[in-house]
């Protein structure tokens, strides 16, 4: 798992336009999240996590940390793309030793503009906070 770690790490150093890190402050809550090419993840990295590696599939990965330290969350949403067409994303967790991140795939079968709605619940004493971004694919 560290693995992972690293290479999501590494992909928000290299990022370029098309693998952007944001981060969002929430109360003391921050919420980080990028959307990479899934050809970014190494062949034996996506394997041990069932990742499929294509020229069609990006990677959506989400973390929530607070005073430095991971917090667990749960996280759905939906990727909108030109047209309007709705496809759900499903979220698993991977955990390591420190770090927790939530990971989605996602098809995108043309270059395409997608808009990204993203909810995040990581406490019960906050209402959940809702992420919505916008990102051009070539």
């Amino acid at each position: 798992m560290a693995r992972l770690g690293l290479l999501l790490s590494l992909s928000l150093w290299l990022s370029g336009p098309a693998v952007a890190e944001q981060k969002v402050q929430v109360g003391e809550f921050e919420i980080h999240y990028t959307a990479f090419p899934s050809l970014l993840v190494p062949a034996d990295t996506a394997s041990l996590h069932g990742l499929t590696r294509a020229e069609n599939r990006l990677l959506l990965n989400l973390s929530v940390r607070r005073t430095g330290k991971p917090v667990p969350a749960v996280v759905t949403g939906q990727v909108l793309n030109i047209l309007n067409q709705s496809q759900p994303l499903t979220f698993f967790e991977v955990k390591e030793q420190t770090a927790i991140y939530y990971l989605a795939e996602v098809v995108n079968q043309e270059k395409d503009w997608l808009r990204f709605t993203l909810e995040i619940e990581f406490s019960k004493d906050h209402p959940p906070y809702v992420i919505e971004f916008n990102r051009q694919y070539y």
